[in-house]
């Protein structure tokens, strides 16, 4: 069976490097990314009018 866990990351607010550090932590648990999407300003669809543009939606996946 599969679990997910799903977070944001702001890339102005933060670096590449806490970035890695915060997926080796994840890792360490077990889970692994299975999915990154990022957030497009202005890419015309009504899902996407107001979402900040530096952000993006991480999926992680672990096997138990």
């Amino acid at each position: 069976m599969y679990k997910y866990k799903v977070f944001k990351w702001r890339f102005d607010l933060s670096s590449a490097e806490e970035l890695e550090d915060t997926l080796n932590d994840h890792a360490k648990e077990g889970w692994r990314v299975f999915n990154i999407i990022t957030n497009i300003k202005g890419s015309g669809g009504a899902v996407f009018s107001s979402v900040d543009g530096n952000e993006a939606t991480i999926i992680l996946e672990k096997n138990e």
